[in-house]
């Protein structure tokens, strides 16, 4: 019985020190985030971003923009009671008001039904969105991957744009 008790405390001490050490530590990014609007935009921030949070509005979400190479998005938070959001949507668009008659809805629609980004036309524009959900909270490795990932799906309906 006591070879046992040491034994169990051998190990116990052996695990501990290795996770005092960092070597059971959770990876960098994998911390839990608040679905705040502050908390999304720092993590955009870290992620590397250049982000502007847009004036409070009490008829409209949390809403910020941010520069992401060439690309101006619009990141807004919906669902939000109490400072905590449900949903993160990044947008952009391309105006096309001046040639209305070159918005391809068949373009569209080829797009949606094979990437996950939702692309559609309003207002002489194309737009292409993602939604992130947040409820919960979220990691910052998770919303850098996102923005990654939907940025890429941007320059990709950029080249297919008329």
């Amino acid at each position: 019985m006591t070879k046992k008790i040491l034994s169990a405390s051998v190990l116990l001490s052996a695990l501990s020190g290795a996770a005092l050490a960092g070597g059971a530590a959770a990876p960098m990014g994998s911390q839990v985030q608040p679905a705040t609007p502050a908390a999304m935009s720092a993590a955009l921030r870290e992620a590397g971003y250049r982000v502007t949070m847009n004036p409070a509005d009490p008829d409209s979400d949390p809403s910020m923009t941010i520069m992401a190479g060439d690309y101006e998005v619009t990141v807004w938070l919906s669902g939000c009671k109490a400072n905590m959001c449900s949903r993160a949507t990044a947008s952009v668009s391309w105006d096309y008001s001046d040639d209305e008659d070159s918005l391809d809805t068949e373009l569209v629609n080829d797009w949606n039904s094979n990437y996950y980004t939702q692309a559609y036309i309003y207002e002489g524009a194309y737009y292409l969105d993602s939604t992130m959900p947040i409820a919960g909270g979220y990691t910052k490795a998770a919303v850098k991957a996102w923005m990654t990932e939907y940025l890429g799906d941007v320059a990709d309906f950029e080249m297919e744009l008329p």
